[in-house]
Parts: structure tokens; C-alpha cells; sequence
């Protein structure tokens, strides 16, 4: 950064965050419910020496832990939501949506500007007009209805890569994360539509490394 060879990383940039879905969620559960039955195993196994007894698997593994667990997930937990079934529409909508709240996000008081804004990294990756409104607004948004969740719980966007050779154009689509399309000029689909079949060249409007 001393000799201009460098850039500043941008906290708001998508590269720079995950997606914890539901499985992330229920996986942690999993391992604190594992973690309070082998507690329970060892009390029993000490009080079973303590009276000379011989325990046998049924007294040793109980689903008393795990039952408890997922019922304090599901009924305490900030994100736990009644699935909203007033139509298939918004079921669908409900299933897709986004925070940054819950347990080691941010709060509706402690978010500023620059978070709850439109970033250019979600071009094709959250809805930019569906988002909840008053204090949590910017915060819970929806997947765009072509995105989907990669490895490591990156955002993916499709995208048709066009390769010019010779006379001859291919086309093939590509998911591209958001670290992946810094490397790419992107224009809009509906720009490249109107233009199709004029011969004169003409400037078309693209996005690189916003």
C-alpha cells in the first residue's frame, strides 16, 4: 500500500462474506446437542460405577438432548420464522430470503449506511427492491431469482460469457462468484438484445471491477 500496489479491501464486498444457511445452523445445533449427551453418558457410566451396576446402551444414549436442542432452536432462536404459506409465491419468497441479523450479525441500531446500501457486488446475486422496511431495511433482502449458493457459502451468478473468433461468436454460461467477475467486462442482457443483428459497431455499456 506504500508504493501504490495494493488496493484496500472493501468490507461491504461480497467476496468478503458467506452464507450460513439453515444446514450451517442446524449442523452447530447438532454439535452442541452431541456435546451435552456426552456429558450425560459420562454421568451415567460415573454413577453406574459408583453403585456397581453394568449400564447397558439403552440407559447410556438418550435423544433427551437432542430433542431439547432443536426444540430451543427452533422455538428461541432470532432467525426462526413460521413459514409464511398464504400463496405459493410467498412461500417460495420466504424460503430465499437474507439477514445480517441473528447471532454474530449485526443489529437494526448498529448497521450504517454503507451496509444497509446497494452494492455493486450484488448485481445478479440480491433483489435490490426486496427488502424489509423501517429500522430493518438493507438488512434482510431476497436471492435474485437466478442466484444460487456455491462452496464455502458464496453467492453465484449466471452469466454468458461471449468469445468472439474470427466471425464466429460462442456463447456458454458461467456461475461466477463475486471475486470471480472482477475479471470479466459485464454488460447488460437487455443492451446486447437490442443490439443484436446491427452490423456497425457500436459502444456497449459494461461494468469491470466496481
Amino acid at each position: 500500500m506504500k508504493f501504490g500496489m495494493g488496493t484496500l479491501d472493501d468490507m461491504n464486498h461480497l467476496k468478503n462474506k458467506r452464507i450460513r444457511s439453515v444446514a450451517d445452523l442446524l449442523q452447530d445445533q447438532l454439535g452442541l446437542a452431541l456435546a451435552r449427551l456426552e456429558n450425560v453418558v459420562k454421568g451415567t457410566i460415573g454413577g453406574a460405577i459408583r453403585h456397581k451396576l453394568i449400564p447397558t446402551p439403552q440407559n447410556l444414549v438418550t435423544s433427551t438432548p437432542l430433542t431439547t436442542t432443536y426444540e430451543s432452536f427452533f422455538g428461541l432462536h432470532p432467525l426462526s420464522q413460521v413459514l409464511d404459506r398464504t400463496n405459493p409465491l410467498t412461500q417460495i419468497v420466504h424460503g430465499r430470503k437474507l439477514s445480517y441479523l441473528g447471532p454474530g450479525g449485526l443489529t437494526g441500531r448498529t448497521a450504517n449506511f454503507r451496509i444497509r446500501d446497494i452494492h455493486p457486488s450484488h448485481y445478479g446475486r440480491i433483489c435490490p427492491i426486496d427488502t424489509s422496511e423501517g429500522i430493518n431495511v438493507g438488512l434482510i433482502g431476497s436471492l435474485s431469482i437466478h442466484a444460487r449458493i456455491g462452496d464455502w457459502g458464496s453467492l453465484e451468478s449466471p452469466f454468458y460469457e461471449l468469445v468472439e473468433k474470427s466471425k464466429k461468436a460462442r456463447i456458454r454460461m458461467l456461475f461466477l462468484s463475486p471475486s470471480q467477475d472482477e475479471y470479466y467486462m459485464i454488460a447488460a442482457g437487455n443492451s446486447l438484445a437490442l443490439n443484436r443483428g446491427i452490423q456497425e459497431e457500436q459502444a456497449v455499456p459494461a461494468r469491470y471491477r466496481q
